[in-house]
């Protein structure tokens, strides 16, 4: 999705919540900075996902049965997996690397950490409420690519979405993954927040309107 498409969209979502926008592009103006003299990685990251078949996991807490379930059917073989910031740490646990994780560092840094040096690519992404987290914990992130909720400050990108999961959707879509399925996707989940809920009805629509279900490819 290029800005112009998603730009609306954003100021849909920037109005809905009573965000900002300038928070969002000091971000993107700190997470550029961060990686200046840094190589990304949108070579390495395209490789693993172009024309490949692809799981995208949440981290609803039905990750963990999901996922096993996947592992025993072989139901993963041969197909690139993509993480939604803490489930790097279930895949992790299951002795998986993902090829790709989509994070905001507000998850389980420290599984992101273990992970990107065990190989995945992580995909940092900058707003308006992390940018002390970009700070303390890019340095430890060996191969990163940077995107950006505003519009993308080189090198940044802004693949479209919200949230981790579905910033992944739109991400896996935008590097050429076809036969895209969603494990471990709650978003009726009736614990959360009143705040978590509204997040989690915007993935709904985005991931509908990325042409997926939340509930199955």
């Amino acid at each position: 999705m290029r800005f112009e498409e998603w730009e609306p969209i954003y100021q849909e979502i920037l109005d809905d919540f009573g965000f900002g926008r300038e928070r969002d592009e000091e971000a993107a103006c700190l997470l550029s900075a961060l990686l200046a003299g840094r190589q990304t990685q949108e070579v390495l990251l395209r490789s693993r996902l172009e024309g490949r078949s692809a799981t995208i996991f949440g981290n609803a807490p039905s990750l963990p049965g999901e996922l096993q379930a996947l592992i025993e059917g072989r139901d993963l073989d041969g197909r690139a997996l993509v993480a939604a910031d803490g489930a790097a740490a279930v895949l992790l646990d299951r002795g998986l690397i993902p090829d790709a994780i989509v994070t905001d560092l507000d998850g389980d840094v420290p599984a992101i950490i273990a992970a990107c040096q065990r190989g995945a690519v992580v995909v940092v992404h900058a707003h308006g409420d992390n940018m002390d987290r970009l700070r303390e914990f890019l340095p430890r992130l060996p191969l990163v690519v940077g995107t950006a909720q505003s519009a993308p400050v080189p090198p940044l990108h802004n693949f479209g979405g919200f949230t981790d999961g579905d910033r992944c959707v739109f991400m896996a879509l935008a590097m050429g993954c076809r036969d895209i399925r969603l494990v471990g996707f709650d978003l009726d989940d009736p614990s959360v927040t009143p705040r978590k809920k509204k997040k989690l009805d915007w993935a709904r629509r985005l991931i509908a309107r990325a042409g997926l279900s939340s509930d199955g490819p």
